[in-house]
Parts: C-alpha cells; sequence; structure tokens
C-alpha cells in the first residue's frame, strides 16, 4: 500500500500536459507537427537526407551568417561523413531521419523500431547525445509509427514549406523564390542536403530572412519560443500553419 501511494503522489505530483515545455509535450501527445506558433518572429530552416559532400559546406554557411538549422540525417550515413555530423551540431541540430530512409507504412512496429533506434545509437556514438526529433522519410508515419517514436523520446516534425529542391530538375533559383514565399513567423522550411547549390540557397534563404526581421532557429528552439497552438496541432497537415 506504501509504494501504491508513492507511486499515486508521483502522478498527482506531474504538471499538467499544457504546463510541460513544448518539446516535451509534443513528444507525449505522439503528432505530427508542421510549424509553431505565429507570435514571434522565428523561422527554422531544415536539411534532410544528409550527411554528405556539401554538408561541410552547408555548416560553413551557416556558421558565417551566424544561423541555425535542423539536420535530418539518415543513420546509414552518418558513419562515411562524421566529421560533418559533428561540425554540423555547431551550428544546429541534429534529427533522425531513419536508418535506412524506407517507407516506413511498409515496415512492421519491430521494423520501424529497429530504423530509429540504429540511427539513435549512431549519432549518439557519433557526437555524444541522441535526436529529440525525427522526420519520416516520404512524410509517411502511422500513429503507431509515431508512439514508437515517442517511446525514444522523439517527436514527429513535418513541414509547411516545401522548397522543392527534391523534385527533377529543380534550379536554385526556382528553390529559393518557392521557399522565400512562405518565410514567414513560425515556418519550417523543407530543404535537402543533397546539392552542390544547397548552401548557396541556404545562404540566399538566410539573408532573405534577416531582411524580414526573421530569426532563424533549430526546430526545438523554434517550438520552445513559439508553441504551436491546440487549434494547429489538432489540424490536418498543414491547414492550422501560418499562410
Amino acid at each position: 500500500m506504501h509504494f501504491v501511494g508513492l507511486v499515486l503522489a508521483g502522478v498527482l505530483a506531474l504538471p499538467p500536459l499544457s504546463q510541460l515545455p513544448a518539446i516535451q509535450r509534443l513528444t507525449y501527445e505522439a503528432k505530427p507537427a508542421y510549424c509553431a506558433g505565429v507570435r514571434g518572429r522565428n523561422v527554422a530552416l531544415t536539411f534532410d537526407d544528409g550527411p554528405g559532400p556539401y554538408t561541410l559546406r552547408l555548416v560553413k554557411v551557416l556558421r558565417e551568417e551566424h544561423a541555425r538549422a535542423t539536420f535530418f540525417v539518415v543513420g546509414s550515413r552518418v558513419g562515411l561523413w562524421p566529421s560533418s555530423v559533428r561540425a554540423a551540431t555547431g551550428v544546429g541540430v541534429l534529427g533522425n531521419h531513419t536508418w535506412s530512409h524506407p517507407h516506413l507504412v511498409g515496415l512492421t512496429p519491430a521494423q520501424v523500431r529497429a530504423e530509429l533506434e540504429q540511427t539513435q545509437r549512431i549519432i549518439g556514438r557519433t557526437v555524444g547525445s541522441v535526436p529529440r526529433v525525427f522526420r519520416p522519410p516520404y512524410e509517411e508515419a502511422s500513429p503507431v509509427d509515431d508512439r514508437i517514436a515517442r517511446s525514444l523520446g522523439l517527436v514527429d516534425i513535418r513541414w509547411n514549406v516545401d522548397a522543392g529542391d527534391s523534385r527533377v530538375g529543380a534550379r536554385p533559383r526556382a528553390v529559393v523564390r518557392t521557399a522565400e514565399s512562405g518565410l514567414r513567423p513560425g515556418a519550417i522550411v523543407l530543404l535537402h542536403d543533397a546539392h552542390p547549390w544547397t548552401p548557396r540557397v541556404a545562404r540566399a534563404l538566410i539573408r532573405e530572412a534577416r531582411r524580414r526581421g526573421l530569426r532563424l532557429a533549430t526546430v526545438p528552439e523554434l517550438l520552445a519560443r513559439q508553441p504551436p497552438s491546440k487549434g494547429q496541432l489538432s489540424a490536418r497537415g498543414v491547414t492550422g500553419c501560418p499562410r
């Protein structure tokens, strides 16, 4: 009985969900976040599919511009460019983009867990800490996948601005224009660490964001400074995001 009393006391002592830090609340709710709240002047640039041959150049641009970003890295690539992964932590944070970039909805729960756990382990060994955010490849994740992510302390981060740099025939000028059209408070911009011109695009977007009075933040920083509203979290997809 004494043990039960202690457990109950611990449960009662927990703060309400609304009072938890944004990243903890989002992790607990196990729902995707597509953007942050609109009250503030922060935006987040995110780069998927690294590390790769252009990561260090991208890091150099971010360092020179005193900007921060989020790198959603593929676990199987971390061992190929470990110095790039470590360098990225100096200008932002790392996110989990699975081990092999699969379609998660075609995997069993055990396979999904293995994809995320393997990536957490190699990132932890490489930089000494593990991500708090993950992004499912192809924007595909089921509620079961998000609950698995929650059990690993991860929150599913999507985006509300797709710069279009993963499309066939993408060109830097068009990518910049597309991304600029969505640069507003609370936005999460999807880019890819996959092109020799990605660093040039990043510099152009950073400077345009600053011209508009916006600050470049990592996704955890953005969510902490501008937590999504209940309406945003209950909306389907990007419908609750700033336009």
